[in-house]
Formats: C-alpha cells, sequence, structure tokens
C-alpha cells in the first residue's frame, strides 16, 4: 500500500506533471481560473460575509460532498516551529486524527538557492462533506487583519500558513489565497468552462484576458 505522501505525489504526476503547489497557484497551472472576492468597502462586517459567501459559493460549485480530497496545509518554518495537529484548520474536518495526518518538510519552494526557504507540509485525505469549509475560509479571509476572528493563527500575528484543497475525483486544485481572491486550477480547460462561463463577472478583471485566451472561444462552442 503507498503512504499518503505517495499517493498525493502520484496524483500530482498523473494529473499535473511538474506542477508545484505553491502561490500563486493560478500562473502554474495550464488550465486556470483567478476570482474576485471582494465587494464593498475593506474591513467591515458586511466585507468579509462577501468574501466568504463568494468564496464557499465556488467551493460548493467545484466540491460534491462525496468527493475525495487532499487537504494541503503548508507553513513556514522558523526554528522548532512546527504545524501543530491542535490548529484551527484541523479542528475543522471532522474525524480528523494524528494517524491520519503526514507530516514533511519541502525545501526551496519559493527561494532554489535559499536554505531558510524551508514548509512544513501537512496532508489529510478526506471527503468533502467531512470538512467545515465555510469556518476555513473566514480564517483564510482573515489573514492580513490580525484582529478577526477566526483566524489561521491564533496567535494574533500575520500568517504564512497556505491552503491547498485537491479534488481528486474531479482533478482539481481550490485555492483561496486571501480575502482578495481565489484561484482554481484542473487538469482538463472543459472541466473548467462551465465555472468559467456560470461565474464570468466573478474574474479578477486583471487576469481576465488569459483566461478568456483558452475559455472563450471554447464558450461559444460549449453552447452548440
Amino acid at each position: 500500500m503507498p503512504t499518503l505522501k505517495q499517493e498525493y505525489r502520484q496524483f500530482l504526476a498523473d494529473n499535473f506533471r511538474g506542477l508545484i503547489i505553491r502561490e500563486p497557484l493560478f500562473y502554474n497551472g495550464s488550465y486556470g481560473l483567478r476570482f474576485d472576492l471582494q465587494v464593498g468597502k475593506t474591513n467591515t462586517d458586511q466585507y468579509f460575509t462577501e468574501v466568504v459567501k463568494r468564496a464557499s459559493v465556488l467551493f460548493e460549485a467545484i466540491f460534491d460532498s462525496s468527493d475525495n480530497v487532499f487537504f494541503i496545509l503548508l507553513d513556514f518554518k522558523w526554528k522548532r516551529r512546527k504545524i501543530r495537529t491542535s490548529n484551527y484548520s484541523f479542528k475543522q474536518i471532522k474525524g480528523v486524527n494524528k494517524s491520519q495526518i503526514t507530516f514533511f518538510k519541502v525545501k526551496h519552494l519559493y527561494e532554489p538557492t535559499d536554505r531558510f526557504d524551508l514548509r512544513n507540509m501537512a496532508i489529510i485525505k478526506t471527503t468533502a462533506n467531512k470538512i467545515s469549509y465555510r469556518n476555513i475560509l473566514m480564517a483564510i479571509a482573515h489573514s492580513d487583519f490580525p484582529r478577526r476572528q477566526p483566524r489561521l493563527d491564533n496567535r494574533g500575528i500575520l500568517t504564512d500558513k497556505e491552503l491547498y484543497f485537491l479534488n481528486i475525483d474531479k482533478q482539481l486544485i481550490f485555492h483561496m489565497y486571501d480575502d482578495r481572491g481565489l484561484d482554481i486550477i484542473a487538469s482538463d480547460r472543459n472541466t473548467l468552462q462551465p465555472i468559467y462561463e456560470q461565474f464570468n463577472d466573478w474574474l479578477l478583471d486583471y487576469d481576465r484576458e488569459r483566461m478568456d485566451t483558452i475559455f472563450k472561444n471554447n464558450s461559444v462552442q460549449h453552447q452548440r
């Protein structure tokens, strides 16, 4: 039986050959969508409500409740700092225990020559219906706002954590980077086509030309 780490790496090799899970995910994949989550005045209760609402709708659009998921947590390693099983995001996954989490380190994720570029990584395999994703998305939205709760890091500091949801069954990867936006990439263009069409008004205008180049012409064919 393959280990969880081997299973995760095999999934990437089979569906996203050469992909390194890191920000910005949108620019790392061949087929991707980047969404704008910002509505209204920043740092108000209504603002965060709308951010999480959009992020949740997009999550629900690509994850069915029975879908198998790799939940990935990355955290910058500093001295003896490690990912604790008591962290907020793990508490949002129903029934998970320490034996179901695989921990390891990733070197040179962003800086190939920097020996201090070291991340702690944790992998959990679960199903979408066991993830309290709204709570997690809210915590991500608060990443740059230390006074707001809940947070991925409850110490009240800016967090270096990155979270990725990999849909094993649909070969999709979902990454909300902060309150500003989120990325979804897929191994096949047709998988993202209906998402591009349904949520076109939410696409980030800065990268719209890139997305239109991939999906717009296909949209006409898709409607025939």
